[in-house]
């Protein structure tokens, strides 16, 4: 959370009208936050149920950070004409379903090849 943080806070006082650098701080602080989150609540869960629900969760929550990331920048910069106008900030949340799916995808891939893994590894010792 300090390196989301201090991205922000360093993104945020540039002149950059670039969506994709707003994206990427939207992914790391939705993945932080998903993560401090889920560490807390899912110890003795499914691994495949819990990476999937991660995932999900970090893409849903990216598209929203990242909304939110655009707005604190319009606001904090005030120009007459924002860095990112509101029909890009509405794009970004218009993102979240393909996002949410994309993110349960990753996250169930990653959960079955972590199971492989912890597979292998067993029947090897």
């Amino acid at each position: 959370m300090v390196i989301a943080g201090l991205a922000i806070l360093l993104w945020s006082g540039l002149e950059d009208r670039d969506a994709t650098r707003a994206a990427a701080l939207g992914l790391l602080t939705a993945a932080a936050l998903t993560m401090m989150l889920m560490s807390r609540r899912m110890r003795n869960h499914n691994v495949v149920l819990s990476a999937t629900l991660a995932g999900a969760l970090i893409g849903a929550s990216a598209s929203a950070v990242t909304a939110a990331l655009m707005l604190f920048k319009d606001l904090r910069h005030a120009h007459p004409f924002p860095d990112f106008p509101p029909s890009m900030i509405l794009g970004m949340l218009e993102r979240l379903p393909p996002w949410t799916l994309a993110g349960a995808l990753a996250g169930f891939g990653i959960a079955l090849l972590l199971n492989l893994l912890r597979d292998r590894h067993s029947k090897r010792g």
